[in-house]
């Protein structure tokens, strides 16, 4: 516990030092310091200092599709609602993410991806690719964290799901600090997985 409790201060320093609004963090769409800190001490999440913070990130991201009538249709991420009602619509963001876990394969990470975003929780109802490629960002603002700059590490997958997994409608995933996600379909603008 000791040493957490370290780590938490450090982390904490290095953000006071840096001026970050950390007045910001938990409000609205922001995380609080407490998700900060989960991240950094359970996930695949660097704090870089420099001349300017930078958390970088592993994810898996998985690109979900599905043939319906004979046209391809690809899931994305519509919103993010709040508990306090404030709404978040990503642009230029494909696909379904989860943070990869600290010693957690990216494919591993691809079907924790799977079932924790849409409860797809038996691999044999869809075809998982491996792993394409690994897409590495320039550095943009946090969405999350105000006053930080986030450099995504992307490893991207493809799945293709099976009639019983498909929703027309969509899915949602509820988060345990009460953020709702909802996803929707779209027509497929490229088919990465051979099939």
């Amino acid at each position: 516990m000791q040493t957490f409790d370290n780590e938490k201060q450090k982390i904490l320093e290095i953000l006071v030092q840096h001026r970050i609004p950390l007045w910001e963090w938990g409000t609205g769409n922001y995380r609080s310091f407490a998700d900060f800190i989960h991240y950094a001490t359970d996930d695949q999440f660097i704090l870089r200092d420099g001349l300017e913070l930078i958390v970088e990130v592993h994810a898996a991201v998985v690109v979900v599709v599905y043939q319906f009538k004979k046209k391809w249709l690809e899931l994305y991420e519509d919103r993010q609602v709040s508990p306090d009602g404030t709404v978040l619509r990503r642009e230029n963001f494909n696909g379904i993410a989860e943070t990869l876990k600290r010693h957690e394969t990216p494919r591993d990470g691809a079907i924790r991806c799977l079932a924790e975003e849409l409860r797809f929780c038996d691999p044999a109802l869809y075809q998982l690719s491996e792993c394409l490629g690994v897409e590495r960002r320039e550095p943009v603002p946090s969405e999350k964290w105000p006053g930080l700059k986030a450099q995504y590490n992307r490893h991207m997958f493809e799945c293709v799901v099976e009639r019983r997994l498909f929703r027309k409608d969509g899915y949602r995933e509820r988060e345990k600090d009460g953020r709702e996600i909802f996803f929707g379909w779209r027509p497929r603008r490229q088919l990465l997985l051979p099939l």
